[in-house]
């Protein structure tokens, strides 16, 4: 199994702790730092659902201040032996509280987060990244309208959400479960 991890970007000093984090002699993995137009780099991903449609891949479209801890990826190696679409927990920053639940109510814009998501190429054939703020979520919930059978959900584990910009996201000084 390969593991596409692609995040664009445009924060270049989180580029070599992602790729010092995400390194593995064991694991199948390739990371594509992109420039990347505001505000997710929608061409980014679009560019490399288009290139990955099809094929036998997974592929994880990560935003450039988050990280995935190996305990998923080991979990997502493990899991995978037929095309699927993997959904994680996600938690704040690295050791933070539950931010999202990985399950299909939160497959909306708002309530769930692209680094969650490790999805099969077979599955990207004709996906659209709209130019939108919350396209990552549209994007899901497009995912999981057209293939709502192949989502695995898995909430014992969890990616980190600002795991590089610890503090950057506080909601009236608090940190709390989205959803």
């Amino acid at each position: 199994m390969e593991l596409k991890i692609v995040v664009p970007t445009h924060i270049w000093e989180f580029k070599p702790i992602q790729k010092e984090w995400l390194k593995s002699d064991f694991y199948n993995i390739e990371l594509i730092h992109e420039q990347g137009e505001a505000p997710s780099g929608r061409n980014v991903r679009q560019k490399y659902t288009e290139i990955f449609a099809n094929q036998d891949v997974y592929v994880n479209f990560l935003d450039i201040d988050n990280l995935i801890p190996m305990k998923v990826i080991a979990e997502l190696f493990y899991l995978a032996e037929e095309p699927k679409i993997y959904m994680f927990g996600q938690i704040w920053h690295t050791n933070g509280i539950k931010r999202l639940n990985a399950k299909a109510e939160n497959c909306l814009p708002a309530r769930c987060d692209i680094a969650q998501l490790f999805v099969h190429g077979s599955f990207l054939k004709d996906m659209v990244w709209s130019g939108d703020y919350e396209n990552d979520g549209q994007f899901i919930a497009e995912l999981h309208k057209r293939y709502p059978n192949d989502f695995v959900f898995v909430n014992h584990l969890n990616v980190w959400y600002n795991a590089l910009r610890p503090h950057s996201q506080l909601y009236n000084g608090q940190i709390i479960t989205i959803a």
